[in-house]
């Protein structure tokens, strides 16, 4: 039961409202600042490109660098959804038992247990070969 889902959906939309807003801000800003709208500085052909290439510029990057995040979030939400599907289908492997030591802890714990007593065991070897000396 696939479902079709567009790559722009309500989950992504709020996954990308950080791209989103700043995009409206330049395209305030693009209008505002063309010589039909407002122009506060006038129209000089080299002045006027300049400064709306600087706004136009990065508000076509950050749309291309929305549009690729959109794509990588759905993948990423649609590759979750398979492996939990894969998941929920597939037989559930058993966990390999932990068998406890004669003091109760796991065998974990009684490696680090051994290993202290080896430590303190090669201790005790040390200093009574330094006595002996």
């Amino acid at each position: 039961m696939e479902q079709d889902r567009t790559i722009f959906d309500k989950d992504t939309f709020l996954d990308l409202t950080v791209n989103i807003i700043p995009l409206f801000i330049m395209a305030f800003f693009f209008v505002l600042f063309l010589p039909m709208v407002y122009g506060p500085f006038g129209w000089d052909s080299t002045y006027s490109l300049l400064q709306i290439g600087l706004i136009l510029v990065p508000f076509v990057l950050l749309a291309i660098l929305t549009y690729f995040s959109a794509v990588a979030i759905e993948g990423d939400e649609r590759e979750s959804e398979a492996r939990e599907a894969a998941e929920a289908e597939a037989p559930e492997a058993e966990a390999p038992e932990i068998h406890d030591d004669e003091f109760g802890s796991d065998s974990a714990e009684s490696g680090v247990a051994m290993a202290v007593d080896a430590d303190e065991e090669d201790l005790e070897d040390a200093t009574a070969e330094d006595d002996e000396e």
